[in-house]
């Protein structure tokens, strides 16, 4: 059951290749100065854990559930009595990329996280795909 979405897009002046191959490699994510450091076991597949370090929240583990190359990933973050889920998909558009994150909460203690985490994902997916955006396109000229 879900008790919390929100979504958020944004286009890239980069192809959906560029675009797919940048998001993938998780060293790329240390786009925020609160992320200490992020880590991934193995390749970025389905079943693959990996583990934020954020200087406010401490460790964070989560593990990729859905992926169709190219197209779109899902990572769901686990909490007690509830899961954070992020699926993002990558799409052409006129030889650029448009960037869908959708973020959800569902569980059975998932709306005692809304308030807290819902408030900060609204403000914190777009700010955080604008600098994603950014970093690719400078990615891209160099």
């Amino acid at each position: 059951m879900q008790e919390w979405a929100f979504e958020h897009t944004i286009e890239c002046a980069v192809s959906v290749h560029f675009a797919w191959n940048f998001w993938t490699n998780v060293r790329n994510w240390k786009l925020d100065a609160d992320v200490g450091s992020i880590e991934l076991q193995g390749e970025f597949a389905v079943g693959s854990r990996g583990v934020t370090n954020s200087r406010s929240s401490g460790r964070i583990e989560w593990h990729i559930t859905e992926l169709i190359p190219q197209i779109r990933a899902v990572l769901e973050f686990p909490a007690p009595g509830a899961v954070a889920r992020f699926a993002w998909t990558f799409e052409e558009a006129e030889g650029r990329v448009r960037i869908t994150q959708q973020a959800s909460l569902y569980g059975e203690q998932a709306t005692t996280y809304v308030e807290s985490i819902g408030a900060a994902l609204r403000t914190g997916i777009p700010d955080g795909m604008r600098k994603l955006c950014e970093a690719m396109e400078a990615a891209s000229r160099s």
